[in-house]
């Protein structure tokens, strides 16, 4: 891969691209992947060049993140899967999930909760 042509990609993206400083609020980094997938739905780039493109807009304890999984990884060939793998792992840690599960599933409007309008909706479907 012509790795000079990263910064080449990132300025025709720049409008679609932020940079991820390695938030703690897996919110932030949700946002951020979600809109490198997105991006990259309709743009026609290689597995390598997502990596590349990400990394690229990565900063301070972000960078730092990803030096050390380049080091796990060592000489095997980093997928855009195995990006995406690594980063939800760290940003998106299983305690988010299960909370953010428990709040839909406590979620209520008037007396009814989502499971009872499901059901109900399920029954009149």
């Amino acid at each position: 891969m012509d790795r000079a042509r990263i910064p080449l990609l990132a300025r025709s993206v720049k409008d679609h691209f932020t940079l991820f400083w390695g938030d703690v609020d897996p919110w932030v980094a949700r946002s951020w992947l979600k809109n490198l997938e997105g991006t990259y739905g309709y743009m026609n780039y290689t597995d390598d060049e997502k990596v590349e493109l990400a990394a690229y807009h990565l900063r301070d304890q972000a960078v730092t993140w990803w030096d050390i999984q380049k080091m796990i990884f060592g000489e095997q060939h980093i997928t855009w899967s195995l990006f995406q793998d690594a980063f939800e792992r760290l940003y998106f840690p299983a305690t988010f999930y299960v909370a953010r599960r428990q709040e839909f599933l406590n979620l209520k409007q008037g007396d009814h909760s989502v499971m009872e309008y499901n059901a109900e909706f399920s029954k009149l479907a």
